[in-house]
């Protein structure tokens, strides 16, 4: 009920709020050119005047965090004791090989069988699932900018196994989530209950100038629109300003990969091409299908596994040039691709799956 809930608000909340406005618009224009002999609907005037009140509410209070800290506890705790996907799983890389004393002392040959180079060997990723450790692991104020990839169609790593994640518990955490989504009533009010925020710019400087962690999707609506069912795509390479931000600020960076979101929904694969040129007006290029009772949802037969990787620890670069932002972004993108590889052959569905990036 509370996915259903939550979901529903999201896909038809915003469809109806775009409805409206076309439907005020167009009777604004008819009142105009009518010379008013046509009245405004009732349902009109009621809306100009809700919008009217709510936004100035929130521009009276626009230092608020608006923040309603239960709530979030309850959707963990609820995603704890009734959980939605066949499996769902956070493995901290960092904290698995720490556990095996290994996070000092990498060069030592004495247990070769529990690591692979600087990441876990087959078995130890294994035993991590199977232990499913969900002891909160990260202290809030850490510094800690978790990278997460790839968008799918509804972010269910991200959500999932990340915002509403036991392990995330004490991080007081700042999950930016794509700016336009603030622009809908009562769906920008839940998201504020639950501590995100927009990704703009402006809302990363203000959280991270006070040390915070904050969590993002790079890839965004492009990311969103490359989704083909089982394949495994981001859309990063000329994403720079995530980056830039972490060296400026002297933020460690998390790259985060989910296995399994690459089969949560069905979707229309063609016309890619038409569907990115969409995203440069902010508007998601994607149709899909998930739930066969209820389209919007996800489809729960799916294990749906994420990696946070060991931190990347950039230099501080308090006025970074083109080419320091793109040689860290590049080690970004490697380091990625590295995590992707280390654990498909455990995670993935497809052991030999490969990584496309746009």
């Amino acid at each position: 009920m509370l996915l259903w809930s939550l979901f529903g608000l999201w896909v038809f909340g915003i469809s109806a709020y775009i409805a409206m406005w076309i439907y005020s618009l167009l009777s604004v224009i008819a009142w105009v050119v009518t010379g008013g002999r046509a009245l405004l609907p009732m349902t009109v005037t009621v809306y100009f005047v809700f919008t009217i009140v709510y936004e100035s509410y929130h521009y009276v209070t626009r230092d608020s965090s608006h923040e309603w800290p239960r709530m979030r506890h309850l959707a963990r705790s609820i995603l704890l004791h009734y959980p939605y996907f066949r499996l769902n799983v956070t493995v901290f890389e960092e904290r698995e090989l720490a556990k095996q004393g290994h996070l000092m002392s990498l060069k030592k040959d004495e247990d070769e069988d529990s690591i692979v180079g600087s990441h876990l060997s087959a078995a130890a990723a294994a035993r991590a699932i199977e232990e499913n450790d969900l002891v909160p692991c990260v202290e809030s104020k850490a510094k800690k900018l978790f990278a997460y990839h790839p968008h799918g169609v509804l972010t269910c790593g991200f959500a999932f196994n990340g915002a509403y994640h036991m392990t995330f518990e004490r991080s007081a955490c700042r999950w930016l989530s794509a700016d336009n989504l603030f622009w809908f009533p009562l769906i920008r009010d839940i998201l504020n209950w639950m501590q995100f925020s927009s990704c703009a710019k402006a809302s990363m400087l203000k959280f991270m100038r006070k040390g915070q962690n904050v969590c993002i999707i790079p890839g965004g609506f492009e990311e969103a629109t490359l989704f083909e069912r089982g394949k495994h795509r981001l859309f990063l390479k000329n994403r720079f300003g995530f980056i830039k931000l972490a060296l400026q600020h002297g933020y460690e960076v998390h790259p985060v990969y989910t296995f399994g979101e690459e089969y949560t929904f069905y979707t229309f694969p063609y016309l890619l091409k038409l569907r990115l040129q969409l995203n440069r007006w902010r508007i998601p290029g994607i149709l899909f299908f998930g739930d066969a009772l209820c389209f919007y949802l996800p489809r729960n037969d799916v294990d749906l596994i994420t990696v946070v990787g060991k931190p990347l620890r950039f230099p501080r670069i308090e006025h970074p040039t083109k080419e320091e932002v793109r040689k860290y972004q590049l080690q970004y993108v490697q380091a990625v691709k590295d995590l992707f590889n280390a654990y498909k052959g455990v995670y993935a569905v497809d052991p030999t799956a490969t990584l496309e990036i746009f």
